[in-house]
């Protein structure tokens, strides 16, 4: 007597969000980094400070260009910094390692293309390290509810159904 693996005979996709990001890396650079521990930017040490720094490491990642709440800072810093990561990074936001995050996932969300789903049987893996945001689940129903034939939830042992067709 065999063993039947119903799950992989079922043609039943297991879809993990995690996967999404997988080998996306993504980086925080501090703009206090680059005012030497005053509270207020001084526009020369701060350019001068820029000029030295080797940009290079952030090739590939999405970046996020975090801001100290005390720390008083003109709008066009941030743009500055952004000039100098594009040519390197991914993508470039404001904010902290979420928000980069965050940005990544959005990038591989606009990849993913939902007639590769048309009449599929999809399974979204859920709880798998916590690190997935919740609103990536709600983008995911958007793309492939309107090509899937039905999907649910969890494992296959135990999923809770979604949406059928």
């Amino acid at each position: 007597m065999s063993i039947v693996n119903r799950v992989a005979e079922s043609g039943l996709i297991q879809f993990d969000p995690a996967t999404l990001v997988k080998d996306m890396a993504v980086s925080v650079v501090s703009l206090s980094d680059f005012i030497n521990d005053e509270p207020i930017l001084r526009e020369k040490p701060f350019r001068q400070a820029i000029a030295d720094h080797d940009w290079t490491v952030f090739t590939g990642q999405y970046v996020a260009i975090q801001i100290d709440k005390d720390t008083l800072v003109p709008q066009w810093a941030t743009m500055l910094l952004t000039s100098c990561l594009l040519p390197h990074a991914l993508g470039v936001c404001l904010g902290n390692q979420a928000a980069a995050l965050g940005m990544a996932y959005e990038s591989a969300l606009s990849k993913l293309r939902g007639k590769d789903y048309n009449q599929k049987n999809i399974i979204i893996k859920g709880c798998s390290d916590g690190s997935v945001p919740d609103w990536v689940y709600v983008r995911l129903m958007e793309i492939l509810q309107p090509h899937a034939n039905r999907i649910a939830y969890g494992e296959a042992c135990s999923s809770v159904p979604l949406y059928k067709n």
